[in-house]
C-alpha cells in the first residue's frame, strides 16, 4: 500500500499541476484572442509564431504543387481533411496556409479535388497558435507524391518540409482559396482545463485519505488481535 501511494500520488499532482499550466497557457491565447481578433490586418512580423491571433495581410500567389491533406477533421458530423497550401508571398518568404474543411470521398484510395488558382491574389489570415500535437499510435510517413495526406499538423516539420515558415495561418471566409473555413475559436477553454486539475487533485486526497483510513484499520485490527492474545492468555494462567 505504501509503494502504491508513493508511486501514485505523485503523479496525480503532477497531472494537476500540468493542467493547470494548461489552463494558463490557455487564459492568455483567450485573452490575446479577444485583444486582437478586432485589429486590422497588418504585414507578417518577423516572427509570427509571437503574434497569436494576430491578423496578417498578404500578397502572392498559392502552389498549387504542395498542397497536404490533414486527416480526420469532421465537420457537422461530415469526415474530412483540413488543406494546408503553400502561399508564396512577394516578399519572398512562404506560408502554410490552412485553407479550411473540404468533404472526403467515400473510397480510402481516393483523394478530395484541391485545386487552387495560382494567380497573384490578397490574402487575410490568423495566426494560430501551436496548442501541442495529438498523440499517434504511428507516426505520419511522410510520402514523396504530393499532395501528402498527414494524421497531424507539426509545422515544425512541415515547414521545413515546404520550405515555409512554421507557423499555421488559418484563412478567414470570404477569402481566395477558401473552402470551409477552419475555425478560428479556441477548442478547449481555460476552466475545462481547471476541471481537470481540480479531478486530478481529488483523486490524491482519496488515495491520502484512503491510505490514513487504511492505517487506521490495520492498526485497530492487530490492537484487537493483540488484546484477544492477551485474554487468552490470562484465562489459561488463572
Amino acid at each position: 500500500m505504501v509503494l502504491l501511494v508513493l508511486l501514485v500520488l505523485p503523479i496525480l499532482l503532477w497531472l494537476g499541476n500540468w493542467q493547470l499550466d494548461r489552463a494558463d497557457e490557455k487564459r492568455r491565447y483567450e485573452t490575446s484572442y479577444l485583444e486582437r481578433q478586432g485589429m486590422l490586418p497588418v504585414l507578417p512580423p518577423a516572427d509570427p509564431a509571437a503574434t497569436a491571433f494576430s491578423r496578417l495581410r498578404l500578397s502572392g500567389r498559392y502552389d498549387s504543387s504542395r498542397q497536404v491533406l490533414l486527416d480526420n477533421q469532421v465537420s457537422a458530423g461530415r469526415v474530412g481533411y483540413w488543406v494546408i497550401t503553400r502561399f508564396q508571398a512577394q516578399d519572398g518568404r512562404s506560408w502554410l496556409v490552412n485553407r479550411g474543411w473540404l468533404a472526403a470521398p467515400e473510397r480510402r484510395d481516393e483523394l478530395p479535388d484541391i485545386q487552387v488558382s495560382e494567380q497573384p491574389c490578397e490574402l487575410v489570415v490568423v495566426v494560430w497558435p501551436d496548442t501541442g500535437l495529438v498523440p499517434l499510435l504511428e507516426e505520419d510517413r511522410w510520402e514523396q507524391e504530393w499532395p501528402k495526406r498527414i494524421q497531424r499538423l507539426d509545422v515544425n516539420t512541415l515547414g521545413p518540409l515546404l520550405n515555409s515558415e512554421a507557423v499555421e495561418l488559418r484563412l478567414e471566409a470570404g477569402q481566395p482559396g477558401v473552402l470551409e473555413a477552419a475555425p478560428l475559436l479556441i477548442p478547449v477553454s481555460h476552466e475545462k482545463h481547471t476541471g481537470y486539475a481540480v479531478q486530478w487533485f481529488l483523486l490524491a486526497g482519496v488515495l491520502v485519505v484512503g491510505f490514513v483510513l487504511y492505517g487506521f484499520t490495520m492498526t485497530a485490527r492487530r490492537e484487537r488481535a493483540t488484546g484477544s492474545g492477551d485474554g487468552r492468555g490470562n484465562g489459561r494462567t488463572d
